[in-house]
C-alpha cells in the first residue's frame, strides 16, 4: 500500500509541475498558434504522468562476491525484531483519500443524474452526452429560442464536439479530479481544459462557417442564460461571464493559416516528448548489483587483457564480516583477525568497515584503454625495504560510474608509486595510501587527496585480503592489497623518477601535471 501511495503521490507532482507549465504557455500559444494548437498543450499532463509507469532506467553496481564466513553472530535489526516498518499514520491516510474519492464520485454522480434528467424533460442543452455512443441534447423551445442560421452553428459546433471526442477527455479529466481530489492542480487542469477545449471547437467551427461569425455569438448569450453543469460530457458555455466574452473577443479573430498551426503542432509535439522524458528520467533508477571477483572485471567501452601477477603464498577460506558483526575462524585466520583488530584500534583515522578472511588473489588486470597511468609521490604510504605493495580499489559513485585505482607502492623510493586509474565519466576521483607494517597493511582510501575525515576511511588487511571501507559520506570502497618482492629494475626506475620529482611539479605521462597524487 505504501508503494501505491508513493506512486500516487509522484503521478500528482509530476501532473502539478506540467499544469504550471501549459497554464504559462497557452496563452501565448494561442496567440501566436491559434486555439487548436493551444488545447494540444494540455496532451502534455497525460504523457508526463504516463511516463512514470514505463520501466525505469537500470543502473549496474558492481560489487565484489560475497565470501563465505566460518561462523557469524547476528543481532536482529527493528524490522527483524518484529517493529513496524509502516508509518503509524498510513492507514489514516489511506482512508482518508478513499473517503475522498468516494464523496468526489458520489457528487459528480449525482451531478451527471440530475442533467440527465433536466434533458429527458427537455430543459438542458445544447450539449453533448454518453461516451461510446454520444448524442446531442437539445432543449424543448431549440426551435422557437434560436434563429435557423444559429440553429446550423449550434448543431455543427456539438458535431465538432463529438468527432473530437471530448466526451472522452471529460470523463477522463472528471475521473482525474475524483482520484486526486486533493490536488489543486487537478481542479485548475479540469476548469482550464474545459475553456481551452471551448476555445478550440470555435475556431474550427468558424473556420468552416467564416460568415456566421454574429449568428454564432447571438447563440452563444442565449445558450448562456440556460447554462447547466455537465460533468461527463460537453455543454457550450463555460460557467462564467469571463470565457464566454473571450470567447465571442476570439471569433472576431481569424485563425492562422495551416503552416503556421502545423508550426504549432510539432512545437506541442516536442513539448510532449520532453516532458514525458523529464518525467521519466526522474525517476530514482533500478539499481541491479552485479557479482563480480575484484579485478575481474572488464570495462564496457574497452577491451582489457589479463596479465600474469605473483600470486601470494596459499591463504585460508573466505570469510567476511558486515560492519558490528564479529566473525570467528580458525587457526592461521583467527591469529590475522585479532591482528588486524588490534591494528584498527591502534588506527585514529580508522572509519567502519568489512573485512573478509585471507583470499587467494587473482590476477589483477591491466588498466582499460581509457585508464589514466600515474607517476607520483604519495606521501601518505609507507612500504618496507624491498616489497612492492599493490592495492587495488573500487567503488560507485551515486550516478552508477564505476571508480577504479590500481597503484604500487616500493619499497627503495617508498614515497613513489606507480600504477592507473579510471572514473568513467565521473565528477568523483578516488585516492588511496598503504602503511605497511610486517604482515599487516593499513589501507585508506579518500575522495580528496587531502584525506579529510568526511569522505575518508581506513582499514587493515593482510596480503591478499579484500576489505570494505565505509567513507565518511557513507559509499563503499572495496580494496585489495598485494604483495610481492621488489624487483632491480623497479629500483633503478623509482631512482630515477625521484631524480626527476625533485623538479617543482610532478609530470604525469599525457603531459599534464598534478601535485603529487596519493
Amino acid at each position: 500500500m505504501s508503494d501505491a501511495l508513493l506512486i500516487l503521490l509522484g503521478f500528482n507532482l509530476v501532473v502539478a509541475i506540467t499544469v504550471g507549465l501549459v497554464m504559462a504557455l497557452r496563452l501565448p500559444v494561442r496567440r501566436l498558434f491559434g486555439p487548436r494548437v493551444a488545447y494540444g498543450l494540455w496532451s502534455l499532463v497525460p504523457l508526463a504522468g504516463l511516463a512514470l509507469f514505463l520501466p525505469a532506467r537500470v543502473v549496474k553496481v558492481w560489487a565484489p562476491a560475497a565470501p563465505q564466513t566460518a561462523h557469524m553472530i547476528f543481532e536482529p535489526t527493528a524490522a527483524a525484531a518484529g517493529a513496524p516498518t509502516v508509518p503509524a499514520l498510513l492507514p489514516l491516510v489511506v482512508a482518508l483519500w478513499v473517503v475522498g474519492g468516494l464523496f468526489s464520485l458520489a457528487y459528480l454522480v449525482r451531478r451527471q443524474m440530475a442533467f440527465g434528467r433536466a434533458a429527458r424533460e427537455g430543459l438542458a442543452g445544447p450539449a453533448v452526452i454518453g461516451l461510446l455512443r454520444p448524442k446531442i441534447v437539445t432543449p424543448f423551445d431549440f426551435d422557437r429560442r434560436y434563429t435557423p442560421r444559429e440553429q446550423l452553428v449550434v448543431l455543427a459546433h456539438e458535431a465538432t464536439h463529438i468527432e473530437r471526442r471530448d466526451t472522452l477527455a471529460n470523463a477522463a479529466v472528471a475521473l482525474m479530479a475524483c482520484v486526486n481530489w486533493f490536488n489543486p492542480a487537478v481542479h485548475v487542469l479540469a476548469r482550464y481544459l474545459r475553456i481551452d477545449q471551448e476555445f478550440a471547437c470555435d475556431a474550427q467551427v468558424m473556420a468552416a462557417h467564416p460568415t456566421a461569425r454574429r449568428s454564432y455569438a447571438e447563440a452563444m448569450l442565449k445558450t448562456q442564460l440556460a447554462a447547466r453543469a455537465l460533468p461527463i460530457g460537453c455543454y457550450w458555455p463555460a460557467q462564467s461571464p469571463h470565457p464566454l466574452a473571450r470567447r465571442i473577443e476570439l471569433l472576431a479573430r481569424h485563425d492562422p493559416g495551416p503552416g503556421r498551426r502545423r508550426a504549432g503542432t510539432v512545437v506541442v509535439a516536442v513539448l510532449g516528448v520532453t516532458a514525458a522524458f523529464s518525467a521519466w528520467a526522474a525517476r530514482p533508477p533500478e539499481i541491479v548489483t552485479v557479482t563480480a571477483e575484484p579485478g575481474a572485471w572488464s570495462s564496457s567501452k574497452a577491451r582489457v587483457a589479463p596479465r600474469r601477477a605473483p600470486e601470494p603464498a596459499a591463504a585460508a577460506e573466505p570469510g567476511a564480516a558486515a560492519p558490528g558483526t564479529l566473525v570467528q575462524t580458525s587457526g592461521e585466520a583467527a591469529e590475522v583477525a585479532r591482528r588486524t583488530a588490534d591494528a584498527a584500534a591502534a588506527q585514529a583515522a580508522a572509519d567502519t568497515q568489512t573485512v573478509s578472511a585471507p583470499i587467494e588473489s587473482q590476477p589483477l588486470l591491466e588498466p582499460p584503454l581509457r585508464a589514466e597511468k600515474i607517476r607520483a609521490l604519495a606521501r601518505r604510504s609507507t612500504v618496507e625495504l624491498g616489497s612492492a605493495v599493490r592495492v587495488y580499489a573500487t567503488m560507485v559513485d551515486p550516478e552508477g560510474r564505476r571508480l577504479t585505482t590500481d597503484l604500487t607502492a616500493y619499497g627503495s623510493q617508498s614515497v613513489y608509486r606507480t600504477g592507473w586509474f579510471e572514473r568513467e565519466g565521473s565528477r568523483q576521483a578516488l585516492f588511496t595510501s598503504v602503511y605497511q607494517d610486517g604482515d599487516r597493511f593499513t589501507v585508506s582510501a579518500s575522495l580528496d587527496r587531502r584525506f579529510e575525515s568526511w569522505n575518508s576511511g581506513s582499514i587493515v588487511l593482510a596480503a591478499g585480503q579484500t576489505g570494505q571501507i565505509t567513507l565518511g559520506n557513507g559509499q563503499i570502497v572495496t580494496v585489495t592489497p598485494t604483495v610481492r618482492p621488489e624487483t632491480p629494475e623497479e629500483v633503478e626506475e623509482g631512482q630515477r623518477a625521484m631524480r626527476k620529482f625533485s623538479e617543482p611539479k610532478l609530470p604525469v605521462n599525457n603531459g599534464s601535471w598534478i601535485p603529487g597524487f596519493s
